[in-house]
Formats: C-alpha cells, structure tokens, sequence
C-alpha cells in the first residue's frame, strides 16, 4: 500500500520537487519488487503489475539522491536493462515480454540519475543493450 502511494505521489509531484521527495528504503525495496513483478509478468498482492506502471514512477522517485542509493542497492539497475533489452509495443495495453513505447526513455533516465552509484555501476559491468 505505501508503495503504490509512492508511486502515485511520484506522478503528482512537481518534476522541480523531485529532487526532494525522500521516499522509505523498504517503500523503495517494494517498488523494485514490483518491477521484478512486472517483468516476470508475476502476480503480487493479489496484483499484475505492469511495466506502465512502475516505470515511470521509478524514474522520477530516481532524482532524489537517497532513493537512487536504495534503487541501486537492490538491483534496479539491472531490471532496468533488462527491461531496455525488451522488445517495444506501441499497443494501447502492452503485451507480456514487451515495454511500453514510454517505458525506454524512463530507463534511461533512471539509469543516467544512478549511474554514479557504485552498486549501479558493478551491476552494469559487462551489460550489453
């Protein structure tokens, strides 16, 4: 519950204000479990997730310094290439297997915002897109 409510306040939030919008390291946690989620295409809490979803919330949660610390630290990096190495649907609803058409660009930008990371760049290591 207090995951989705981050996620939703990410989308509310002005994008001058994300930078200081601190989210809870086990709040962040879930999140990337819900994009672990969403990738598998896996119900959690009597949920399918979709990468829609989690993405863009991902993103811009990913500007304040802290939570681009959680993020790294629990693997969202990876996830994150993994999801740029799906194919792209263009479909009002995305297909399984597939990232929504606004889905890369939310990647990129998450990964730019974590790249000075340690555990985001060790993840990355040998990463091919």
């Amino acid at each position: 519950m207090m995951a989705e409510s981050a996620m939703i306040l990410s989308r509310l939030t002005r994008s001058e204000e994300l930078g200081g919008l601190r989210v809870e390291g086990e709040v962040l946690c879930t999140i990337v479990h819900c994009l672990r989620c969403a990738i598998d295409g896996e119900l959690w809490a009597s949920f399918s997730w979709r990468l829609g979803e989690v993405l863009e919330p991902i993103c811009r949660l990913s500007e304040n310094e802290h939570n681009c610390q959680v993020f790294a630290a629990e693997g969202a990096c990876k996830l994150l290439i993994s999801v740029l190495q799906m194919p792209e649907c263009g479909e009002a609803i995305t297909l399984a297997g597939h990232t929504p058409s606004s889905g890369g660009p939310h990647c990129i930008q998450a990964l730019a915002n974590m790249a000075e990371h340690p555990a985001c760049r060790a993840g990355l290591m040998g990463v091919r897109v």
